[in-house]
Formats: structure tokens, sequence, C-alpha cells
């Protein structure tokens, strides 16, 4: 696994827009703060020239797109990769990606969630290439950052690998309010992190990949899931599956988690860590329980749920390609990363 260099001081932060471009409240006014935050760090942003267009769901054509991410991969003054938000449409770009000059180039970190799975699932398996599952660049844009975002920061510069489940997260995004876009978060519920079995303290150790189920699924049976030479290269650790879902409820969840299953996607396995999900609503008498221990039992390892991971903040940054070790006590946990 080859892992790119974390954002030295005084760097470059280049940013894309793969999907959704900036645009539209709150979303300029938390991308120009952000923006102001990290320059007042020290550290020099660059553009790419459609980083604010909105057409047919996209910021710009899919060929662009994938140029606009390429270009900058590949410039050699860009340090570190921020996508700028999630979106729809992200895949309609990748037949466009050439991803055996990715292989071939100094590896770079991206960072990005959601629809950013399009790249952050797709780098490691298809160019052994770690990438970082967290915040879009716009979230840092929150006037007083929250104890998350920091952290998430302090993974970018590379001080730290260990992460501990938060208190409280955000049902109810505030930010959307008129003259309120750059509030913090709505820390209204409890996070309490479950065991789908009964053990009161898990901890495992493997490697790291995932993304947004809501994705994974569409990538699944494409060049761009092809994840059996992953799986076998790197079979010695065993995998630790991080997921979360934005679109999708329960019951396709269910149907999702058994077509990754039938896939052979969790061969390997060593454990689950479910996000939290924005649409866990029961349907009829079938619940987000159900649907994990309907398609998961078999696996015989760990599964761990609503996890600070995903569409409901906070949320751990996850670094999709390295070692990771998680315990999980008592429902509360912590990760740590060993990039090797």
């Amino acid at each position: 696994m080859r892992y790119p260099a974390f954002l030295k001081k005084g760097g470059t932060i280049g940013l894309i827009a793969p999907s959704f471009g900036v645009f539209g409240y709150p979303y300029e006014d938390k991308f120009n703060n952000a923006c102001k935050k990290f320059s007042n760090l020290g550290y020099k942003i660059k553009e790419v020239e459609h980083l604010r267009g909105a057409e047919k769901c996209r910021s710009t054509t899919d060929e662009q797109r994938a140029k606009e991410f390429m270009d900058m991969y590949l410039d050699v003054d860009t340090d570190f990769i921020m996508s700028v938000a999630g979106g729809e449409l992200m895949m309609t770009m990748l037949p466009y990606i050439d991803f055996e000059v990715l292989g071939y180039a100094k590896p770079k970190y991206i960072m990005g969630y959601s629809d950013n799975t399009n790249l952050t699932f797709t780098l490691p398996i298809l160019t052994d290439t770690a990438a970082i599952y967290g915040s879009n660049f716009g979230s840092f844009g929150m006037k007083n950052w929250d104890k998350s975002l920091q952290q998430s920061y302090d993974l970018i510069i590379g001080n730290r690998l260990k992460f501990e489940s938060y208190k409280m997260y955000e049902l109810e995004d505030l930010s959307k309010e008129e003259e309120n876009a750059l509030c913090g978060y709505n820390l209204t519920e409890e996070v309490l992190y479950k065991n789908l079995y009964s053990e009161k303290k898990v901890e495992m150790t493997g490697r790291l990949i995932g993304g947004c189920l809501d994705i994974l699924l569409m990538l699944c049976g494409t060049r761009y899931g092809k994840i059996d030479d992953f799986l076998e290269k790197y079979k010695e650790d065993g995998f630790i599956w991080f997921l979360e879902s934005y679109d999708l409820n329960v019951l396709a969840q269910s149907r999702g988690l058994w077509q990754l299953k039938q896939a052979g996607w969790f061969k390997y396995c060593k454990g689950i860590l479910y996000g939290r999900t924005a649409n866990d609503e029961d349907i009829f008498d079938y619940t987000l329980e159900d649907a994990l221990k309907e398609n998961l039992k078999d696996l015989n390892c760990p599964v761990i749920y609503d996890c600070d991971i995903g569409h409901l903040p906070p949320s751990w940054p996850i670094i999709s390609g390295a070692i990771a070790k998680f315990v999980f006590e008592d429902g509360k946990a912590s990760i740590e990363y060993y990039l090797r």
C-alpha cells in the first residue's frame, strides 16, 4: 500500500469538484470561509477551473471533471487534494480517468466522503494508494471548528492517527437556516456504538476498505469495483469494512449488503464498522438490525454499528487502505491507523 505524504506546513491544497460544484446557500459561505481559514493557517489554495459550476447535477462535463482531477493529482506543486462537495453522479467521470497513470504517479492524498467514494474506494483497490474518507472541504468553513474537524485537520497534517468516539451527534443541520451558514454542529443526540452481538468488548485489527454503500453498490460488477486482486494481495491482514448509507432505506441497505456478500466482497472479512445512517426507520417490522444480522451473521466477525462514520456528524476521517486497530467497549470505541 502506498501512503502519500501528509500536508506539510505552507503546502498547497488542491480543491476539486468531481461531483457537485460549490453553489448556493449555505455552501458558498462555508466554502469561502474554509478557504480563509486554511489561508490563515499558512496554506496555499489551488482551485480547478470548474469548481463553482452546476450543470446537470455536476460541476461540469464528465470529461472535464476527470481531466481536472487528473491534472490536480499529477501537478507537482499540489500537496494534498480535497473535494469541495459530495453529490450524485460522480461515477460518470470514471471512464475518463487513467488509473494506470495514477498508479505510477507520485501518491497524493485525496479527502472527501459520500459520492467521493468513487475515488476514495477505487484508488486503494486499483492503484494501491491510500485515500481519506472524511469531511469535504466545505465542512471546514465552520466558524469555530468542532472537535472532530480539528482532529481531522490533525490527521491531514500527520499529527494524529488515533481517534476516540465522540459524545454527541447531529440529527438536524441548522446551517441551512438564514444567516446561520457557519454555525457549529447541532449536537443533540448521544453517540452510542452498538454491537450486533452480545460481547461487551471487541478488538479487531485489519486493513480498512469501504465507503458509502449507495456508491459501492453501483461500482460492484463494474471494472471500477474489481476488488479480487486487492483482497488476495492483503488477505493475510484481513479486512475491516467501513460502511454507511445516505439515500437507502433499511430494505435497500439489506439488499445492498446481500449483493456485496454474494459478489465475494466480504472475503477475508475480520469486522464491519457501520456508520450512523441517515435513513434507518423501520419498514413494517423490519429493522436495521434485521438487515445487518440477516446478511452479516455468517461472516463470523464483529459487527459494530452507529459508528462515527458518514452523513450524521461528527465523523472520523478514515484512511482507506490502512491497517487499523479498533476497540469497542460499553458503547464507546477507538480506532488507530498504522501505515504499513
